[in-house]
């Protein structure tokens, strides 16, 4: 039956925005406490080798203007844009295409899918091959490092749990790690923390959903400076306390107010360098704004199209979007790049403005040619050298540069992850209430819980992923995410996929709702091969079974 919805939260980290509904309950949060800190666990006996053949280089371009530390966001993008009445659909779909919007104009030749209301753990975990694998994380740990810490993330996780019939994270499967003290918290630097609840929620939410039995270290960076989010991640690895870390935040390193300092890249790029070579695996989103083109409504700042920082560092597995089509009973139907085109219902109700096809450009999977990172071995003969040569500004270099991303996975509000979290209610009261999610920030971590699988299928930890997962490139495990993917949402030939988000009628009577065209990630492009929207595709349900 079609849902309503009654909210919906938006958060695009390095990654998030929101989509709809759910069932809410007014009660008071509560504080979970902060877990003590786990004994240093024995460092994993198993490590990928190295060869110089895919060893990266770690050395930054030179930057034309003045150096600073780059303050890592989240950033706030409600499906629903400016439309403050309104905060989700009326109308959606328990999976991809189970209903249509009939009460609105056709699009691109004929009816269009209602946007999905968000897809639960069971789903997400048969689409990619959990659920026939049998492999749940089990023996295995992942770190999730944000900036603060939401007081009820582990209250959340279980009141989550509990509503779609999934397994509580039981006492010792989850703990957290937090600072003394937290920094930039009214100076206006950061965000504040409750804008990072929600993130921290889509965190570990999704990780627990592709990994039930994983365990889960929630390590809380004192701010959202690159400096605090650094001694953040330093912790993990001097305690290794976790073989896989997600990371759901970044930002751009060349903005109109100066660059990122190469030296504090240099720092993070060796931290990452050394856990990788002690056996964790560093997970990053390259975030919700394709290319940054400052051009677009969400490039506002950036001082021209480039790759986000720190997911084009050599030494992390960069995580793309796509937009991913779950049919019923759980089965993969498709996946193209995530790129959404917005046009609104005309006031007349009879045509969509601006016309379909024509709509404004939103968001998408990041991803390109990074300006500053020279292109590593393992990505050599796959990158095709066009792509490599070619920055995001058109400009050609002589020597091939890293290229985001490495892998993707769902993305698309419009294919979003139910998530569940203790905030602030449109009606000004605290409680729990459920919404779906998307951006990298998703994507990010259903990679994790998914690597964490494939730990547990391996027996042991991977340490840095790319040289393996290049290793793949080609192979049955991946999926070639590529324009015309998604199966049987484009019956229409030569026509692109779209949604529609009802959002029912106004204080006034009229009918309003909007029409994502999807599948367009403004100046990045996917294609057969390696592309710089999806990367080496997404896991299909062989990829569990490639690390056996």
């Amino acid at each position: 039956m079609v849902r309503r919805s009654t909210w919906a939260v938006f958060l695009a980290a390095g990654a998030l925005i929101a989509v709809s509904q759910g069932a809410v309950s007014e009660t008071a949060p509560h504080h979970t406490g902060a877990a003590a800190e786990p004994a240093r666990t024995p460092a994993p006996t198993a490590i990928p080798a190295t060869t110089p053949a895919t060893t990266p280089t770690t050395t930054p371009a030179a930057t034309p203007h003045i150096a600073r530390h780059l303050a890592m966001h989240t950033n706030h993008i409600r499906l629903t844009d400016d439309d403050t009445g309104y905060i989700g659909p009326e109308k959606c779909s328990d999976y991809y295409g189970e209903y249509t919007a009939r009460t609105v104009p056709n699009a691109f030749g004929g009816l269009n899918p209602l946007a999905v209301c968000g897809y639960t753990p069971a789903q997400l975990r048969y689409a990619y091959g959990v659920t026939q694998s049998h492999d749940r994380g089990k023996g295995v740990t992942v770190a999730i490092v944000d900036a603060y810490a939401s007081p009820t993330m582990l209250s959340d996780a279980n009141h989550y749990a509990m509503n779609h019939d999934e397994r509580l994270l039981s006492p010792g499967q989850y703990r957290e790690v937090v600072p003394a003290a937290y920094n930039h918290l009214t100076d206006g630097e950061c965000e504040a923390p409750a804008s990072w609840a929600v993130e921290q929620a889509l965190d570990v939410e999704a990780v627990h959903a592709m990994a039930p039995e994983a365990n889960i270290v929630y390590v809380a960076a004192a701010s959202c400076d690159d400096t605090d989010l650094m001694a953040a991640l330093q912790t993990v690895v001097d305690d290794h306390l976790a073989t896989i870390v997600s990371d759901s935040w970044g930002g751009i390193p060349h903005s109109v107010y100066g660059d990122e300092d190469p030296r504090t890249m240099a720092a993070y790029s060796a931290l990452f360098q050394r856990g990788g070579e002690e056996g964790i695996s560093f997970l990053f989103a390259t975030g919700d704004c394709g290319a940054a083109d400052p051009t677009t409504q969400c490039g506002t700042g950036s001082a021209r199209p480039q790759t986000q920082y720190p997911a084009q560092d050599p030494w992390v597995t960069a995580v793309g979007g796509t937009s991913l089509a779950i049919g019923s009973y759980g089965r993969y139907v498709g996946e193209v790049g995530w790129g959404d085109r917005r046009s609104e219902l005309a006031p007349s109700g009879s045509s969509w403005s601006p016309s379909a096809g024509t709509g404004q450009w939103r968001f998408g999977g990041g991803g390109g040619t990074s300006e500053d990172v020279p292109q590593p071995g393992y990505q050599a003969g796959v990158v095709p050298l066009g792509l490599s040569t070619t920055l995001l500004t058109g400009q050609h270099t002589a020597e091939p540069m890293r290229v985001l991303p490495d892998v993707a996975m769902d993305a698309d509000p419009m294919t979003g992850f139910m998530t569940g979290v203790t905030e602030k209610l449109p009606n000004g009261k605290i409680g729990y209430a459920e919404s779906a999610i998307g951006g990298t920030s998703l994507a990010t971590p259903l990679y994790a819980g998914l690597v964490a699988d494939a730990e547990q299928a391996a027996g042991h930890p991977f340490g840095f992923l790319n040289p393996a997962l290049y290793a793949l490139a080609g192979s049955r495990a991946f999926h070639d995410v590529t324009s015309t993917s998604l199966g049987y949402d484009a019956p229409r030939r030569g026509t692109p996929p779209a949604q529609v988000v009802d959002l029912g009628a106004d204080g006034k009577g009229a009918h309003q709702a909007r029409l994502y065209q999807m599948g367009d990630d403004g100046l990045l492009s996917s294609g057969a091969g390696y592309d710089d929207v999806t990367g080496l595709g997404s896991p299909s349900q062989s990829y569990l079974r490639s690390w056996d």
